[in-house]
């Protein structure tokens, strides 16, 4: 057997020259390689120009508008209907609450007294709900603001406006009307002898007369404009203006003071419910529909800074039909172009509000007082 030879390669020295000739062809890249990579580059380079210039993809998550606390005063000056209006302005501001995360609206009801002694006091609102009296109070302190009021009634918004600018767009409103006995005056008298028709009763051994009409009154208020708007006549010189609308509606009530009331709705509420139940006899009703000045207004500071934005957009969720809607829980009508009642005395009461004359919210009270003269005059004629 042949024995198997084992032959050792011999290693081959490369020379220095040789060395660098391979590493030259190993880093040379090919035409096609090159053409790549610069083309990857110009990509890139307009890649980086272009970005700024993108439109930006709308975020999943939204920033949202203010975070904090809006401050809104709410002042009362008139009777509302039923239910509290602290409580559903405090309602309506949850639900907008709920749709705007880290945002409250807190409310304070005040009166016109209590109002008068905050600014003397030199505290503020963001916002603030008011009627015609609380206007010139706080008049220097509005802006203008831009809400969307298209669905609002126009005799209501222009009420709301100093200079043509709107400081003020109207939230809910009231409205004037008569009630009598028809056993004492029938309906269709009333309004044409709600000043001259007077009753004699007699309470055991008394015998009584009963005046025309008792009318209750706010500070700024001018029910007896509602009256002559309506077409009402006769002589108003002795209705007292020191009477409440509520001891207004007691006098009423008792059966022992007048044949007629003019009252709000307020009264027709606590009124049908007295016939309802058969505390009163059948009452004859007639809505005065030429006038109405029991509109509550809400409306902006001009020194909210930040929360401006957020403030418009509340009040113009209040003018919503959503919001709106409610206000039948308050048996108070809205200032929207809409029908919320079927029962007879409240939609005719809601219709006239339609065409009826909104004084301005922003008068002084010596405006105020030669109106109430002035309708006087205009019954007697």
């Amino acid at each position: 057997m042949s024995k198997i030879k084992v032959v050792k390669e011999k290693k081959t020295k490369r020379s220095k020259r040789g060395q660098s000739n391979v590493t030259s062809k190993t880093r040379k890249l090919p035409k096609f390689a090159i053409t790549a990579v610069a083309a990857v580059v110009v990509a890139a380079v307009a890649l980086i120009w272009a970005l700024p210039n993108l439109p930006l993809r709308p975020s999943a998550h939204p920033q949202d508008g203010y975070k904090g606390v809006i401050e809104l005063w709410n002042v009362e000056s008139f009777e509302g209907g039923s239910g509290s209006r602290s409580s559903w302005l405090t309602g309506r501001s949850a639900k907008f609450e709920a749709k705007h995360s880290g945002l409250f609206v807190h409310v304070t009801t005040l009166t016109d007294a209590e109002l008068t002694q905050k600014i003397a006091d030199g505290q503020t609102f963001d916002i603030i709900c008011f009627s015609r009296g609380s206007g010139d109070a706080v008049k220097e302190m509005l802006a203008p603001i831009d809400a969307d009021t298209s669905a609002v009634r126009d005799n209501m918004l222009l009420a709301g406006q100093i200079g043509g600018k709107q400081y003020a767009v109207p939230l809910y409103a009231g409205a004037y009307c008569l009630f009598a006995r028809q056993s004492q005056l029938v309906q269709d008298d009333l309004l044409s002898k709600a000043l001259t028709q007077t009753y004699t009763r007699k309470i055991g051994k008394n015998t009584i007369e009963l005046s025309p009409m008792v009318c209750g009154f706010t500070p700024y208020n001018s029910p007896l404009t509602a009256l002559a708007m309506s077409g009402g006549k006769g002589n108003a010189s002795s209705i007292a203006e020191n009477v409440t609308q509520y001891q207004a509606y007691e006098k009423f009530v008792s059966n022992k003071s007048s044949v007629t009331l003019l009252g709000t709705q307020r009264d027709l509420f606590r009124l049908n419910q007295r016939e309802e139940n058969g505390k009163i006899e059948e009452l004859g009703f007639y809505p005065l529909a030429g006038y109405t000045d029991l509109v509550q207004f809400v409306g902006v500071s001009s020194s909210c800074g930040e929360k401006f934005s957020a403030c418009e957009e509340y009040i113009s969720y209040l003018l919503s039909a959503e919001a709106q809607q409610t206000l039948v829980n308050l048996s108070l009508f809205s200032v929207l172009d809409t029908a919320l009642y079927t029962d007879r005395r409240y939609s005719a009461l809601e219709t006239g509000l339609a065409q009826a004359f909104v004084p301005n919210a922003f008068v002084d009270a010596e405006i105020i007082a030669g109106q109430r003269q002035t309708a006087k005059s205009t019954l007697a004629m």
